[in-house]
């Protein structure tokens, strides 16, 4: 599988989150977190740990820490870092070929992000739903999760992500065989790679198109 086709790497940054929740949940979950500070440094070390380890590969060790963080986000109510933990399980179950746990796992937590309001992150997720239907070889599928990741980026003004959601549909296109569109999707990713590099002062270009670079 491309390197842009993998899932997007996890972050615990949640900005933003408290303003997109209605009064009385507001107040729930703050009072839930005030009450509950060790369960929830216990289930952040947990996440922590599970993606460390995931991401040496080390998926059999790494997933019972993110499934035990997944249960006590759940216990204390924390929705934002529940759908983290779910992402993060997706990409792992990927990773071990159990496509439909990860399928499930992407989904409940795109259902969440939706519910909380978390445009980028409901983005990501569809890229990451997206990136599971490429490896069972349903690329319509994938095509169709990309798009609505392209959509959301693009309303909210995320560059990188779109051009990651424009790469992953030209890899998409290619491998249905759809060789012009595949062309025009990965001209466009190129095109905004190289224009978030000159601003940024480095390049977060795939190494796949490097060689095309001038």
């Amino acid at each position: 599988m491309p390197p842009a086709m993998r899932a997007l790497t996890l972050s615990l940054a949640i900005a933003g989150l408290v303003a997109c929740l209605p009064p009385s949940i507001i107040f729930l979950e703050t009072a839930t977190a005030q009450t509950n500070p060790a369960r929830k440094a216990e289930a952040d070390s947990l996440l922590k740990q599970g993606n460390e380890l995931t991401d040496r590969g080390e998926f059999q060790k790494g997933i019972p820490m993110l499934e035990e963080a997944l249960k006590i986000y759940r216990s204390i109510g924390d929705r934002q870092r529940e759908a983290l933990s779910l992402n993060s399980l997706g990409n792992a179950y990927g990773n071990l070929g159990q496509y439909q746990r990860a399928v499930e796992s992407h989904q409940q937590a795109i259902a969440i992000y939706r519910q909380i309001g978390d445009r980028k992150w409901e983005a990501n997720s569809l890229n990451s739903l997206g990136g599971v239907y490429y490896n069972l070889g349903q690329y319509q599928r994938a095509m169709e999760f990309a798009k609505q990741a392209l959509a959301i980026y693009r309303q909210i003004g995320d560059r990188q992500g779109e051009a990651n959601s424009l790469y992953n549909l030209g890899v998409a296109y290619n491998n249905s065989g759809q060789y012009q569109r595949a062309i025009e999707f990965h001209q466009q990713a190129l095109a905004i790679y190289r224009q978030i590099g000159d601003r940024q002062g480095g390049s977060p270009i795939p190494r796949q198109f490097e060689g095309s670079i001038p």
